[in-house]
């Protein structure tokens, strides 16, 4: 099979939803990434928008992670596809998905970047990989606008912080009610779209080791966003989220 090739920001937990379940659909890939608000022109260049990735296929413009999880998911065989094959569970997961992809993952990343725009070097650092050498330049000398942009893409204030996480906290705790009657996965005992979903975007709440792209490390954050990671890991959501990671991220 030809590599499809991806346009990304290789920090995005939206590209690491599609990187995932490309590896896991079996699709071979290509990577291209760019540095964030930089990453416009190539992606529209492409057919796409504001969002990552986008990959075309077969005449077929991809302009988001959960239009190429569905497009592949649909064309994978039955043996590896993630949502299961019951309609009512595969309601269940698709409804999951969903949620993670528009409200999780909304919160996470504000909250991540309302703490770690301020960070220069270390935020700098994550951006710089992955990406072509003009764009890392473009990093080392246009930060302060680059961020500037992104805060105002991203509507981030003073209360940002304080409001994305009690976002997260709410939505780690509907998550460890479902998983609170010993389930394995979120849909029963079988990795499904919805773990795929749920742990790809909370991960930059709790930095799991296996993540596909670049990630700050704790010793790059401010001290009170690691003490935020370190609750975030403690929670069962968390540590289901980790645990994950560990076992089916390969």
């Amino acid at each position: 099979m030809t590599s499809v090739r991806m346009i990304s920001v290789p920090v995005s937990p939206y590209v690491e939803l599609a990187r995932w379940a490309l590896e896991r659909l079996e699709v071979p890939y290509v990577e291209q990434g760019h540095v964030p608000m930089v990453h416009l022109l190539a992606t529209r260049t492409h057919g796409g928008g504001v969002a990552v990735p986008v990959i075309g296929t077969g005449g077929v413009v991809l302009k988001d992670a959960r239009e190429v999880f569905d497009h592949y998911e649909q064309e994978a065989p039955e043996r590896l596809r993630l949502y299961p094959s019951d309609p009512g569970e595969r309601g269940v997961a698709k409804a999951l998905f969903d949620r993670c992809f528009d409200e999780l993952a909304v919160a996470v990343r504000a909250w991540a970047y309302a703490y770690m725009l301020p960070c220069r070097a270390s935020t700098s650092r994550v951006w710089r990989v992955g990406v072509p050498r003009v764009e890392r330049l473009v990093v080392d000398v246009g930060y302060p606008v680059l961020a500037m942009a992104l805060s105002r893409a991203l509507h981030l204030g003073p209360d940002s912080v304080a409001t994305e996480r009690a976002a997260i906290e709410a939505f780690l705790d509907q998550i460890g009610v479902r998983l609170g009657d010993g389930r394995r996965y979120l849909c029963g005992d079988r990795f499904t779209a919805a773990d795929l979903a749920f742990a790809s975007m909370v991960a930059p709440a709790v930095i799991p080791p296996e993540y596909g792209g670049p990630m700050p490390g704790l010793d790059e954050m401010p001290p009170a966003m690691v003490a935020e990671v370190e609750r975030f890991r403690g929670h069962p959501a968390g540590e289901f989220a980790l645990r994950v990671y560990r076992e089916d991220r390969s």
